[in-house]
Parts: C-alpha cells; sequence; structure tokens
C-alpha cells in the first residue's frame, strides 16, 4: 500500500500486538501522515526509528527517546498523527512555517515530551471574501492547480496540528460544478484528519457572501433554506458558519428561520454555528445583536478583530472602545453554550498587509487571549486574510500555541517571540523588544489611527457612517482646509510619531552561514520590519504637510519628504518573495477556456490582495490628495463600491 518507508523504520504496538506499518488503512488520517513523514525523510535523507503505541493514555501524547529511537504514545490514531509531527519538530528540527514553505532548523533536546492541546477545535477560517491566496481555489474548479494548492494548505494544517478549518462560500459560484470538485476536497481533508466547514449567510447582502435565503426568488423560503443546505451537506462538510446578519451593523434578522436552520442542520447531520461580530450589541446602525437570545443548541464565535486583543484598553475600531463585551461573552455564554474565540491575524482592506504594514502587535494579542480564552472556549478559529509580507508568520504562531507541552518533566513556556527563537535563535530579550516598542507606540499610544488610510466608508459619510478601522480624529479635507484649527490637537500625535521613527530598532542579524530558505525568511521579514517604519515616517510627513499652510515653504519641505520616503519604500517593496503570483495583479481574471475574455472572479474585488501593497497604492494616493487638494472619494479609487455593498 506504499505506506513501508525506506528511511523510516516503524512498528505499531497497540493493544500488546505488534502491527507493521502496511497493515493501517491507506485512507486513514494515520496512514497519510506516514506516507508524510516518509516523503520528507527521503527528501531530507533522513533515518531514525520509531514505536507508536495506540490507546495508551487519555488526552496527553507522549514522546520519549529510548536507545532505539522514539516511542510515541497516543491515545487514539488522530492524536498519534500529531505525536509524528511533533516528532519531527522537536527531533528532527521540521517547521512548517507556511503552505508552500518547509524548512529544518535546530532540534530540541527534549528526550521527554508531553503534549496536549488548548481547545478541543483548532483551525483556521480564510477570509475568501477577500482576493486572497486561495479565493479561486476554492471556487474555481478550473484555477490553474486549484486543487493542489488547497491540498498543500490542508497538509499545513495537518503538520501544524491543526483539526478544522472553513472558507467564505461566495453566491457566485457555479454549484453544478463546484459541488463535485469541493467533495474531492473535503474527502482529502477527512482523510487527513481535518473537518471542513463552509462560511456562509442566511440572507447577508454585502462582499457576494453566500445566501441560504436569497432575496431574489421564487420558490419559498422554507424550500430553499432546505434544499440548499442538502446541497451543502453533500459535499461532505460537517459544520456551516451562518452570519445571521444583513450586514456587520445590521443587527438580528433572522426572524423565524433560525429555528428552521437548527431544525434542517440536525436532520441533514450538519452541526450549524454562528458568530457574534465585534460591534457592541448596542451599537449597531440599526437593530441590536444580544447573543443571549439565540438557541443555546447553537454554537457560538466571538469575533474579535485586528491586532487587538480582549483585555486591551483602547480598540478605537467598530464603536467599540474596548473588547470587554466580548470576553463578557466568551464567559457568559460559555456556561450555556459551546463557544469558539474567533481572533484575527491579518484584517486586510487598507489596514495592514494592503498598505503595507507588518503589525507584531498581532503576536502579543493572540498569545495573550489563547491563554485567556483556554477552558472558556471549546474551539480557537483564526480569522485568516492573506500570508504574505510576513503574515504567515502570525497564524504559523497561533497554530503553536494551541498546543501546550511539557519538556522532561517541565512546563514548555510559551512566548510572543516564540517563533523569532524557533526560526533564527539568537537573543530573545532583542526579539521581544522588537514587538514590545511596536506594539507600545501603534496599539498603547494608538498612533495606529494616525498611519492608517482612510477607508471608502469614511470618505463617503465620515459622520453618517459608522467607521471600521482605526482612524483619524476629523477627516483630513477638514485638516487640509483649515490646518491652523487643529495644529494643537495633532501636537501630542506627531511627537509620538517623530520619536518612534528615531529609536526605531534596527532588525537583528542573521547568523551566519544559514539555509537559503531561512535567509529568503529572514529578509522578507527585515522587508516587512523596515517598511513599517517607512510608513510612520511618510505619515509623519503627510500629517504634516496637512496642518501647514497651503503653498507654505514648510508644506513643499514635507511634500519633498514624502516622495523620498515613497521611493524608499518602492525599492525595498520589491524585495518581497511573491509565492502566488495571482495575488499581485491589478485585474483577476476566472479560469475559462476563452483566454480573450476575463470575467470577473468570484469576490468583489477586481485585482489580488497583493496589488495594492505591491504598488504602494495608499501612499501614492494619499501624496496625490496633499499634492492637489482632491478629497473625492473617486480620486485614485480602487473599489467598486456598490459590488462590495451587493448592489449587483
Amino acid at each position: 500500500m506504499g505506506i513501508g518507508a525506506v528511511w523510516l523504520q516503524l512498528w505499531i504496538l497497540h493493544s500488546g500486538t505488534v502491527l507493521p506499518a502496511a497493515s493501517v488503512a491507506a485512507t486513514g488520517p494515520l496512514s497519510w501522515a506516514l506516507r508524510d513523514v516518509d516523503s520528507l525523510f527521503r527528501h531530507y535523507q533522513l533515518q531514525d526509528t520509531i514505536q507508536l503505541r495506540l490507546g495508551e493514555s487519555d488526552r496527553e501524547v507522549h514522546l520519549r527517546k529510548q536507545p532505539q529511537g522514539y516511542l510515541i504514545e497516543a491515545p487514539d490514531s488522530l492524536t498519534g498523527v500529531y505525536g509524528l509531527y511533533t516528532f519531527l519538530e522537536e527531533k528532527h528540527g521540521f517547521v512548517f512555517v507556511h503552505p508552500l514553505v518547509t524548512l529544518r532548523v535546530l532540534p530540541s533536546s527534549c528526550k521527554d515530551m508531553k503534549i496536549q492541546p488548548r481547545f478541543r477545535w483548532r483551525g483556521f477560517h480564510l477570509h475568501t471574501q477577500h482576493p486572497i491566496e486561495l479565493t479561486e481555489a476554492f471556487h474555481d474548479p478550473a484555477f490553474p492547480e486549484g486543487e493542489k494548492l488547497v491540498r498543500s494548505y490542508i497538509d499545513w494544517l495537518v503538520r501544524n496540528r491543526q483539526n478544522y478549518f472553513e472558507f467564505c462560500l461566495l453566491r457566485t459560484v457555479q454549484l453544478e460544478k463546484w459541488v463535485p470538485y469541493f467533495r474531492r476536497i473535503v474527502q482529502y481533508a477527512r482523510e487527513r484528519g481535518v473537518t471542513v466547514g463552509l462560511d456562509i449567510s442566511l440572507r447577508m447582502q454585502q462582499q457576494r457572501a453566500f445566501q441560504l435565503l436569497p432575496r431574489y426568488s421564487l420558490h419559498s423560503k422554507r424550500y430553499l433554506l432546505y434544499t440548499r443546505l442538502q446541497l451543502l451537506a453533500s459535499t461532505g462538510i460537517a459544520r456551516l458558519n451562518v452570519d445571521l446578519n444583513a450586514a456587520e451593523f445590521v443587527g438580528k434578522t433572522w426572524g423565524p428561520w433560525i429555528d428552521s436552520l437548527l431544525h434542517y442542520g440536525e436532520k441533514i447531520g450538519i452541526t450549524v454555528m454562528s458568530r457574534q461580530h465585534v460591534v457592541p450589541p448596542d451599537a449597531y446602525a440599526l437593530g441590536d445583536f444580544h447573543p443571549q437570545e439565540l438557541p443555546r443548541n447553537l454554537t457560538l464565535c466571538v469575533h474579535s478583530v485586528m491586532c487587538y486583543g480582549l483585555r486591551d484598553s483602547i480598540t478605537p475600531v467598530y464603536r467599540c472602545k474596548n473588547f470587554s463585551h466580548l470576553y463578557e461573552t466568551l464567559r457568559e455564554e460559555s456556561r450555556h453554550r459551546k463557544v469558539w474565540y474567533y481572533p484575527e491575524t491579518a484584517y486586510w482592506v487598507t489596514f495592514d498587509n494592503s498598505v503595507p504594514i507588518w503589525l507584531l502587535s498581532y503576536l502579543r494579542s493572540r498569545w495573550e487571549d489563547i491563554r485567556l480564552v483556554e477552558g472558556l472556549a471549546e474551539g480557537h478559529l483564526t480569522f485568516s486574510s492573506g500570508w504574505d509580507i510576513g503574515y504567515w508568520l502570525f497564524d504559523w504562531s497561533v497554530a503553536r500555541w494551541s498546543w501546550k507541552a511539557t519538556c522532561d518533566g517541565e512546563e514548555v513556556v510559551s512566548f510572543p517571540q516564540e517563533g523569532f527563537m524557533r526560526l533564527f535563535g539568537g537573543d530573545t530579550l532583542l526579539w521581544e523588544r522588537l514587538i514590545r516598542f511596536q506594539d507600545s507606540v501603534l496599539v498603547g499610544r494608538d498612533l495606529l489611527s494616525y498611519l492608517t488610510p482612510t477607508t471608502p466608508m469614511d470618505e463617503i459619510g465620515w459622520y453618517a457612517l459608522p467607521p471600521f478601522q482605526p482612524r483619524l480624529p476629523v477627516p483630513p479635507w477638514k485638516i487640509y482646509r483649515k490646518p491652523g484649527k487643529y495644529q494643537a490637537r495633532f501636537s501630542g500625535p506627531l511627537q509620538g510619531m517623530r520619536s518612534a521613527i528615531l529609536n526605531w530598532p534596527a532588525w537583528p542579524s542573521l547568523p551566519s552561514p544559514t539555509d537559503e530558505t531561512l535567509r529568503i525568511l529572514w529578509q522578507e521579514l527585515k522587508t516587512a520590519w523596515d517598511i513599517t517604519h517607512l510608513r510612520v515616517a511618510f505619515r509623519y510627513h503627510w500629517l504634516s504637510a496637512l496642518l501647514s499652510p497651503r503653498g507654505s515653504l514648510k508644506e513643499a519641505s514635507h511634500i519633498d519628504s514624502l516622495h523620498l520616503y515613497l521611493a524608499a519604500a518602492e525599492k525595498i517593496v520589491r524585495q518581497l518573495p511573491i509565492r502566488y503570483p495571482h495575488t499581485t495583479q491589478k485585474e483577476l481574471c476566472r479560469a475559462t477556456s476563452n483566454p480573450r475574455r476575463c470575467r470577473h472572479p468570484h469576490p468583489s474585488y477586481r485585482f489580488g490582495y497583493l496589488y495594492p501593497a505591491l504598488h504602494l497604492h495608499f501612499w501614492k494616493r494619499e501624496l496625490s490628495q496633499v499634492e492637489n487638494g482632491n478629497w473625492s472619494p473617486f480620486h485614485h479609487n480602487i473599489w467598486d463600491i456598490p459590488r462590495i455593498l451587493g448592489l449587483w
């Protein structure tokens, strides 16, 4: 059956009986893991001997060094898979940082290790409403090597001991072609021990979300609900994460359909989940949302956003002062229902990897929150919106933190800078300083509000529409028109930005000699760090230009500085590795048999998610705004607002 290894010598001891590896079912998670381990050993020309005992412990996975190899003890075959990959990490130094990047670093010296999951469900939500790496691969059976790309992601999940993933299904999908295609993907995930879900909506209009109850149909709503649930269930998925709201700032709109949804889900064999958005319960533009009003048999995902943590004192997003209401929901609702924590490692739009800026606060906040919600949340579901420009580090770190371990009887203490240390070594205090410096300046002093480009919603209706992201305390066009009025108000933030620019720590050097793959990762993170520094300087001069008298030498001097910082950013942004070329394109096309025809891709956005970052679109737009005084929402606009809102 192809399981037997040349380099890896394997026996399985189960209930006192020694079984050859070839006796394992060829379609089970353990056999797939054995094949994967064998292929990695062959690729790196390694040899080792392990013994695997199943049913020997209740929940822990135990790895022990023996005279002739390693002994792995696990409760069952699936946890045995996690033991195998822990063995690769600890004994042979494998790190699975990215679906397309695997490398080896220094192994651990641990001789006796026990690992245990912090959460029953550990996984990722790929936000494919955005044009990220796998958006088209998940939706389009004809996308070049799409299934291969998805399989590589599933492999990454398993290698990092995750057991769940979902993505946003869009209503632009061609269901008759997609169902058999996605059925193969679900089957592969099952064989690898990963449960698959879909993120859909009851009737959300924005960003092309798939609707269980389409707004325009001749069929009855009850018929639509049941038949569409059946169709999705035919792919083999196990869970549906259903958004019950009509839009992010529109409160409860589910009416009587929530009970029907749960009833049909139980009948079909699908677990139904939903989420509490980050918006405070009584801060919706229309209606409200109180989780205690939801049926108790509904699993609730509590969603925080961006790089802010549950205990942060300042979270200036979505009409929030802080996220205390989310933590309170986790505490209260965990007494009555199953709850999952649902934070982010990237937001996109005009906030982080689209600008680009690289926010190490994600490491601090995700690490703190995991420790905080352990014991409250049944699952930890990470909202992921793009991996490049260093954001893979956050997903990989979260996956590692979802497990805890002991080494030779001592607890293995995790920390935010753990990923840096695992990859590059060096002084842990030096890496910690980078995180603390950026976190204290950008989050603690709220300088993020002064670095973030305005969103389309800000520019269309600054006062009429609710804010999504951190933003300036007043619209930039008001500052431009009356600079003298606001100089005192911005003196403090400008002083903080100037201090950050002058005291920005240097990126640590890379030990030499080193692996080429590791050098590329180090260079990518260094570039992300340096371009964030340039962004602080660019916005400092941009705000200073806004606050200068129009036509003055002072304004001209700051505009000259903007050109210099833009040129410096353009020079280094070209150094970033591009792992998925389609994510950088200005005009994405669906795969069609007619190469001359470019059909709009599945999400609401025409371009790949890295296009604004690699072309520094927001920097150039801001420079043009202050040079020309053009503050129209349509000035250098890349957003199709009606399509994003779901008007067509």
